[in-house]
């Protein structure tokens, strides 16, 4: 494969550092950690370096569809030299940054930097690139860059199936000019569900939709709070742990993601119990970025231990025992009939914030909500859902539901 060398950078500075592992694409070699590892004992990395690369090399990637490219360089040799330091450049936006960084450096010039996520149209997405009137290098179908020369500065994009992810890099006006560029002309995302498929850690991460927000007249059990404030109640307290149970169709996903789109929080979601008894998944939660962890459907994983329920005394870790982590929740939805079937350890006082039940609408409670959404109100019935009122809203007959969020 031509050109592939330019993927790969050596750069020297100070200090040792080796990047994360890499497969390489143009031939059968791999990164091997093993002689990393030996280089690492052997040389003067302070104990916290040492550690922390250590660490990551156990670690397993989550964006599985990213290509890691690797050249074959002299490691040995690189790493043997005094005060040499080998950066590995993991793909070619990497290569790319590197160079921009070390540039605007020795020029003496700061560096910003800004993310977003959009939603955006993807079959028109090229045009609107080519229409910046920059230098576009189009990387394959999904990723390319975009270069401002005269500021030194470029913003890279990330196309998945349902948003675009762009990172700006450089000159603060050029990161700034973008930013609300993109962000006045698309939807942005706030709350992604990253959500959990497979046992080896694979996940992709899905746009919290903007429609859909629900509304206060759709849970008349709150007793008169709204939404907003309950919310905010739970965000707040010390208790980790919320527990929704009631039939399909009544509600309990919609305020899953309404609480997502007040509080702008991403969650970690998983339906598979095979993946919930791997620890990683627990441990992810707990020192990562996402403050939410969602279990939906979670009718198995909420019985008592007794009952041989395996999976229990990692919630209850995680929720308030010895891993427990502030500003961490986790929340549980499921359709078991009464709360007596669950673990009493998981809502005891002081872990569980609350328990709500869902219920059908009575006739009046959903003749308020249809007003409330401006749809006509079907008088002949004594009961009725939310997913049948909500879905009129939408002109939109019920569809079955697979998976809550995606």
């Amino acid at each position: 494969m031509t050109g592939v060398q330019t993927c790969a950078l050596p750069i020297c500075f100070p200090v040792t550092i080796v990047g994360q592992q890499m497969t390489q694409r143009c031939g059968d070699d791999v990164f091997n950690w093993n002689s990393v590892s030996r280089a690492i004992e052997s040389s003067t990395l302070s104990t916290t370096l040492r550690r922390v690369i250590n660490r990551n090399k156990h670690k397993k990637t989550k964006r599985t569809l990213r290509n890691w490219v690797y050249d074959e360089i002299p490691l040995g040799e690189l790493m043997g030299k005094n005060n040499s330091v080998f950066v590995g450049a993991s793909d070619v936006t990497d290569y790319f940054l590197s160079k921009m960084h070390i540039a605007r450096f020795d020029r003496g010039l700061a560096t910003s930097y800004k993310e977003l996520t959009i939603i955006a149209d993807i079959d028109s997405w090229p045009d609107a690139i080519v229409a910046t009137g920059l230098r576009l290098i189009h990387l394959n179908d999904e990723r390319g860059m975009v270069f401002d020369d005269d500021v030194m500065s470029f913003f890279e994009y990330d196309i998945s199936a349902r948003s675009i992810t762009i990172k700006l890099h450089g000159d603060f006006d050029f990161v700034q000019r973008w930013y609300k560029h993109f962000s006045t002309k698309y939807e942005v995302v706030t709350s992604v569900i990253e959500w959990m498929y497979g046992s080896d850690g694979r996940s992709v991460e899905v746009p919290v939709r903007s429609d859909r927000v629900p509304v206060d007249e759709m849970y008349p059990w709150l007793n008169g709070e709204s939404l907003t404030h309950y919310y905010d109640r739970f965000m707040k307290s010390d208790a980790s742990i919320l527990l929704l149970i009631g039939q399909p169709g009544t509600g309990k996903t919609t305020f899953i993601r309404g609480l997502l789109q007040h509080t702008q929080q991403s969650a970690i979601v998983t339906y598979d119990a095979s993946i919930l008894e791997k620890d990683y998944v627990f441990a992810d939660f707990v020192e990562g970025k996402l403050g939410i962890m969602v279990i939906e459907d979670a009718d198995n994983f909420l019985r008592s231990r007794s009952d041989g329920n395996d999976i229990m005394h990692k919630f209850l870790n995680v929720g308030d025992g010895l891993v427990t982590t502030k500003n961490k929740k986790m929340i549980f939805s499921t359709n078991l009939p009464s709360v007596r079937n669950v673990d009493s350890a998981l809502i005891r006082p002081g872990r569980c914030f609350d328990v709500i039940e869902f219920t059908a609408l009575n006739r009046v409670n959903a003749q308020a909500l249809c007003t409330r959404l401006n749809v006509d109100f079907d008088p002949t019935k004594d009961e009725y859902t939310i997913a049948e009122i909500f879905h009129k809203q939408n002109h939109a007959q019920s569809p079955k539901r697979t998976v809550g969020f995606v």
